[in-house]
């Protein structure tokens, strides 16, 4: 099976994208990983848009022909390379039960592998923090891949980590509870550079000063005297892909709705430019992922209206198994 593919920085990029952003939207929420990493931009010259369908027709023509479109960086490691979205991971129809269709959703996933493993490896825009010692050129990860794209995978033999599930936790956010007050004597504010150590200390995602720099941030700080410098003692990002990331809360801070209020004012605040790319009437969406079996981030993302809709996984995949 041939897959298109298409440069996200050349002159005809952004028609492209355009009529990607269409195709995807009947797809919301289920979309929204890939979705909102098309719209943040950020967009090098070894930034590819793969596609198995004609964007330029209506993605509805045939539902039963399963398509597929991922973005493709592989600049971008240690961090994400792969984003995708299949037409079979809808949430408005059951996964596909024939086996004829399963088998032309592996051909379509084993396309993609062979493209991306035909394309030149790039030097990593994270290169002087890499320990080039450790990096193989055939290992590329993927992001929020969706539970029913997982099994594929399995079947096609390339992945080479353990699979840690993650709740997707969608939000409408027109709908979230109003946000309350901080207490006295915190302020708000956003995460500056000379902070970023701080927060990769406290995570177990190591996103790299490059990707904290471009993402929107907001950070909670006890209020000081003016011109006294004083570490953030909460603060969350939106990542790459729209989603709420790197949220945290210090230890003798937790238990006071700070959590709850940084998410809240996340969405609002620093997602406009998102929304307002979008097509009139779509819903105003959020989300975040949460490691299944963490109570406390599940109870606050249920306690904002926040549903989880599936499962997703960070996998990392062996180019040189395809």
């Amino acid at each position: 099976m041939t897959l298109q593919i298409h440069s996200l920085t050349n002159p005809s990029a952004p028609s492209v994208l355009n009529r990607t952003l269409h195709h995807l939207t009947p797809h919301l929420p289920t979309s929204l990983p890939l979705y909102r990493r098309l719209q943040s931009g950020r967009f090098l010259p070894s930034s590819h848009l793969f596609t198995s369908s004609n964007l330029n027709q209506d993605n509805d023509d045939d539902e039963n022909t399963p398509w597929l479109i991922a973005f493709v960086d592989r600049s971008c490691r240690p961090e994400t390379e792969i984003w995708m979205y299949g037409s079979w991971e809808s949430s408005s129809s059951a996964a596909p039960s024939d086996t004829s269709t399963w088998a032309t959703i592996e051909r379509i996933m084993a396309s993609l592998l062979h493209e991306v493993k035909n394309l030149p490896v790039e030097p990593s825009i994270h290169q002087d923090v890499l320990d080039s010692s450790s990096f193989d050129s055939e290992i590329v990860l993927f992001g929020a891949v969706h539970e029913r794209s997982l099994p594929v995978l399995e079947n096609l033999g390339v992945l080479v980590s353990s699979v840690v599930p993650n709740s997707t936790f969608v939000f409408d956010v027109d709908h979230l509870p109003p946000a309350r007050p901080l207490p006295e004597k915190l302020r708000w504010g956003e995460v500056g550079r000379e902070y970023f150590n701080l927060v990769r200390s406290r995570t177990e995602i190591k996103r790299q000063d490059r990707t904290l720099a471009v993402s929107p941030s907001l950070a909670i700080y006890p209020a000081t005297i003016a011109g006294e410098a004083t570490a953030p003692i909460a603060w969350a990002f939106v990542g790459l892909d729209g989603s709420l990331t790197t949220l945290h809360v210090e230890a003798e801070w937790r238990g006071r709705g700070l959590a709850k209020a940084l998410t809240t004012r996340l969405f609002r605040e620093k997602m406009g430019a998102y929304f307002e790319r979008e097509e009139k009437g779509t819903v105003r969406w959020a989300h975040g992922y949460v490691v299944e079996g963490n109570e406390r981030s599940e109870g606050m993302c249920r306690s904002l209206g926040g549903r989880s809709h599936w499962l997703c996984y960070w996998l990392r995949v062996d180019l040189g198994k395809v």
